[in-house]
């Protein structure tokens, strides 16, 4: 890592150390406020296995850049202040998921150091935190499975509602994506939905994509070569690239979208299957065109409203009512999404109030289209991907003929008091050992030990004597002329010791029941 900074232009290691240093006082502090001045030092240790994990990963991530590009210059990218933090925010967010609520003495129960608490303490743009997490993933494959989950829900949150608060960049990019030269253009193109969703961008072609369309410049009348005349040329007719970061998140937007759309509407309208594409195309209608109705509020807001509007417009008795009460029924839900919707100036009320003054003054004319025989044409409905990150194989079989098995430690389960301990042992897991735990006496470690050597031996003869794979013995029940090989003389021996000994115990009861009838008599 320290090579990387060397071979910058600009070298950013004493401003990486700076700012950590900063940002490491400011955790301090805030973690202190919200669990108890006596676990701030807690709170700081947490802090600095952030912090290795933080270089951990951006030493994965440019050597990808570098496999990539063939370049190992990334002066652009180290300096970029909101990279650095918001890196180190998503390595803090998944320490501090990762030790999950501790149980500390004083600790107030309505403390919550969850996502996006450490948004707030760092103050990252939540869009600029979304551009590190495909690539986080990716780059760090000891994540579990657990974990991916998490932070890609973190993804869904901010996709949601949070980088769409007022002060969020992304107005500032959409605006700057529709003035093109005088055009209107959109933050990403409808022909593009049902195209596959490609995984192949990094966190530096997100941080890096142009904040501002090029201009075109004018020719000089001193150009006199050929050459240069051709690069005038071009240079008039360039078209203004397209910001990465914003067209990937569209598209992650509208795919987010339509599979809730396609959830709510197989739970209300599954005798109306046609209405989810039409409700679908003005769903994505508002939120390419009518953007702003998004600021400051939530994405499932305009889905209903959007619901709504369709099914009134195409006399289906459908309340508003009714599609808030199925929506509570769809996970990771809270009330406040449908009775605190923001109306205007602060001022907030019911999603009913925002579909009547604000939504459908907005979209009126719109909705109105639907009802007439010449409705909009319909949006293509999103290809909808498999999940991009690969989850770890688990458990994992140890090679050899021993039943030895590697598998991530699981999520650990809580006390009734509250703390926090790894996973039970079972009767079944005889030896199973979680590195870093304390594990009590030497001997298990010997009898692994001695179960991986007496593995390693039986691969390294087996490699010696051939490499083709030899038949397995089969025991052989045919009683005359077997060798002792095949187990049929001893298995013979075997049933026969078993027949005399349930001989013996069945007399054994034949003898007691006949001293009982004698008692008796």
């Amino acid at each position: 890592l320290i090579s990387y900074f060397n071979n910058c232009t600009s070298n950013p290691t004493n401003d990486i150390l700076e700012r950590v240093n900063q940002l490491g006082q400011i955790f301090k502090e805030r973690f202190a406020e919200a669990v108890g001045q006596g676990c701030a030092e807690i709170g700081f240790e947490r802090f600095k296995v952030g912090v290795r994990l933080t270089y951990r990963v951006m030493e994965s991530m440019l050597k990808s850049e570098e496999q990539r590009l063939s370049v190992q210059n990334f002066s652009k990218l180290l300096n970029d202040s909101a990279f650095h933090k918001s890196l180190l925010g998503c390595s803090i967010e998944v320490v501090m998921a990762t030790y999950g609520r501790s149980a500390f003495d004083g600790i107030s129960r309505e403390t919550d150091l969850s996502f996006p608490w450490i948004l707030e303490v760092f103050k990252i743009k939540p869009y600029d935190f979304y551009k590190v997490i495909e690539s986080f993933i990716k780059a760090e494959p000891s994540l579990t499975r657990e974990m991916i989950k998490h932070l890609e829900s973190c993804e869904h949150r901010i996709m949601e509602t949070l980088a769409w608060q007022s002060d969020s960049p992304i107005f500032e990019l959409i605006r700057q994506s529709r003035d093109r030269e005088g055009q209107v253009d959109q933050p990403e193109p409808t022909s593009s939905l049902n195209i596959p969703l490609q995984h192949n961008h990094t966190a530096a072609d997100l941080y890096l994509s142009p904040q501002r369309s090029p201009r075109r410049r004018e020719s000089s009348p001193r150009v006199s070569s050929s050459a240069e005349s051709q690069n005038v040329h071009a240079s008039q007719t360039l078209q203004p690239q397209r910001s990465t970061s914003l067209s990937l998140f569209y598209k992650k937007v509208f795919r987010l979208a339509y599979l809730r759309t396609k959830t709510l509407c197989s739970r209300l309208l599954s005798d109306h299957p046609e209405l989810e594409h039409v409700i679908w195309t003005l769903f994505q209608h508002t939120l390419q065109n009518e953007y702003e109705l998004m600021k400051d509020r939530h994405l499932d807001q305009i889905m209903m409203c959007s619901m709504y509007a369709i099914c009134k417009v195409k006399a289906i008795d459908l309340r508003f009512k009714t599609i808030v009460t199925a929506y509570k029924d769809l996970p990771n839900t809270i009330q406040e999404t449908f009775k605190h919707v923001l109306i205007r100036d602060g001022q907030h009320d019911s999603i009913i109030v925002f579909y009547n003054l604000v939504f459908m003054q907005k979209l009126k004319t719109n909705i109105l289209q639907y009802a007439t025989l010449r409705p909009p044409t319909l949006s293509p409905i999103p290809h909808i991907p498999r999940s991009p990150y690969k989850f770890p194989n688990s458990p994992v079989r140890f090679p050899g003929g021993n039943n030895i098995y590697i598998s991530p430690l699981k999520s650990p389960y809580k006390f009734p008091d509250g703390l926090r301990s790894p996973t039970k042992m079972t009767p079944r897991s005889r030896i199973l050992v979680s590195i870093g735990e304390q594990f009590g006496t030497a001997e298990k470690f010997q009898k692994i030990n001695q179960m991986l050597n007496s593995t390693e031996r039986l691969l390294k003869r087996g490699a010696e004597s051939s490499n083709a794979p030899k038949p397995l013995k089969r025991l052989c029940f045919d009683m005359d002329g077997q060798d002792e090989t095949d187990g049929s003389k001893h298995l013979a021996q075997k049933l026969a010791e078993m027949t005399s000994t349930r001989t013996r115990m069945q007399e054994q009861k034949q003898d007691d029941m006949d001293t009982t009838t004698k008692e008796e008599k």
